[in-house]
């Protein structure tokens, strides 16, 4: 990810181009470009979660790329862990890292046994329907697949599924990949220490590819239905590489050669909001859609070159590309965009994981209520749901309700 840099304006410069002053330039170590990326994931992931159909999907359901919350989690967390750690390991010891890395993935590893045992429990309530968290459902076939054993299971089996974490809720699934990759990256961190990055690309690319040609999972654990290892490392590994070496990246972007890449990755990004446009979704009313692209056309390509689950590679780049150009319109449009979404989106991605661990409650909560349901199109109610429990998110997150037992 290639950034670019801003020239700090005072405010004494009231001469200055209305562009520069709507520049972002906030003095502090934290970025709040970050944290309104983060945001904006995370709005994507709890509306995708609550599954009925509202305004806010037609803003959110790879309208801007084909792209999703998901891997903007796992790019950013990876470009954080980089950049970070570079700095860290100029004080400390690997092994020191490496310590608190294990230490924040038996933490994760902890919220997951934690999820999984409460909804257990609230499953054996009568009073509570656990369906939308216990089930997944296609939505367009009506197909359901149980994540939970449905028939009695002897006391050996219910501690390894969930010691192993081969049952959850889904919407919670890419806590166990966070898992794997931490327990991995003291390996990632050491190889970039040591100058390998050129190594250690191409054995996260033999990974991902390996997986594109023969799809194996890893683990056993439910999350490699979802979200592959083998080919959702590459992200990881590709963004903490971009958080490594952050200030040679943003040297770059200041050269002629570095400013044509940042053009043509921003041309690729809207070539593929463009495809994105034509897409097939059933749920999507098709006045809002365009059909220059013959449906036929789309779904191959969505298919075999832009998968979601196995990260095809015009996905890859279609992420990364579109994180470039929502940072770059973040840091040239910062005051605006900060004024009317910045008081709401930043605190969520301040507390993402906290938020994260939360909104399954809050989407069980939902569903006891209103029946989920991507083809019933009550818009008003619907967009009221996902407003509710956006906002009552954003009041914990804000207040930090519970914050001294939930993780962030």
């Amino acid at each position: 990810m290639i950034m670019a840099d801003v020239t700090t304006v005072s405010a004494a410069e009231t001469a200055a181009p209305a562009s520069s002053r709507w520049a972002y330039a906030l003095p502090g170590r934290r970025d709040l470009r970050i944290d309104m990326l983060r945001g904006i994931a995370l709005v994507m992931m709890v509306v995708a979660h609550t599954e009925v159909m509202s305004l806010f999907n037609i803003l959110t359901w790879e309208r801007f790329g084909l792209t999703t919350g998901a891997e903007g989690f796992v790019i950013m967390a990876g470009f954080m862990l980089g950049m970070l750690n570079r700095q860290r390991l100029q004080k400390e010891v690997l092994l020191t890292i490496s310590w608190n890395l294990w230490r924040r993935a038996g933490k994760i590893y902890l919220v997951n046994i934690v999820v999984i045992l409460s909804i257990l429990l609230l499953s054996h309530l009568p009073v509570i329907n656990t369906f939308e968290v216990t089930h997944f459902v296609d939505r367009y076939s009506g197909v359901q697949w149980a994540l939970f054993p449905t028939t009695p299971q002897i006391r050996e089996t219910w501690f390894n599924i969930i010691l192993y974490l081969q049952i959850g809720p889904h919407q919670t699934q890419i806590l166990g990949l966070y898992v794997f990759l931490l327990l991995a990256s003291p390996l990632f961190l050491a190889m970039l220490q040591a100058g390998r990055v050129a190594i250690l690309l191409l054995l996260s690319l033999c990974g991902y590819v390996s997986y594109q040609l023969w799809p194996l999972r890893l683990t056993v654990a439910e999350f490699e239905f979802a979200f592959p290892l083998l080919a959702w490392q590459l992200i990881y590994i590709l963004g903490m590489c971009c958080g490594w070496y952050k200030d040679e990246l943003m040297s770059l972007a200041r050269t002629g050669p570095g400013r044509a890449v940042m053009a043509l990755m921003v041309c690729y990004a809207l070539a593929m909001m463009f495809v994105a446009q034509n897409h097939t979704n059933p749920f999507m009313p098709p006045a809002l859609l365009m059909h220059v692209i013959p449906a036929a056309d789309f779904n191959w390509f969505y298919h075999h070159l832009a998968g979601k689950n196995a990260l095809g590679p015009c996905r890859v780049l279609n992420d990364f590309c579109l994180i470039l150009s929502v940072y770059l319109v973040l840091t040239f449009c910062w005051q605006p965009l900060y004024r009317a979404f910045g008081w709401f989106l930043i605190p969520l991605g301040q507390h993402s994981l906290y938020t994260f661990i939360l909104h399954v409650y809050f989407v069980l909560v939902v569903s006891q209520f209103v029946h989920f349901d991507l083809w019933h199109q009550a818009w008003v109610r619907n967009t009221l749901v996902h407003l509710c429990i956006l906002g009552a998110l954003w009041f914990m997150a804000k207040k930090e309700i519970g914050g001294r037992f939930i993780p962030n």
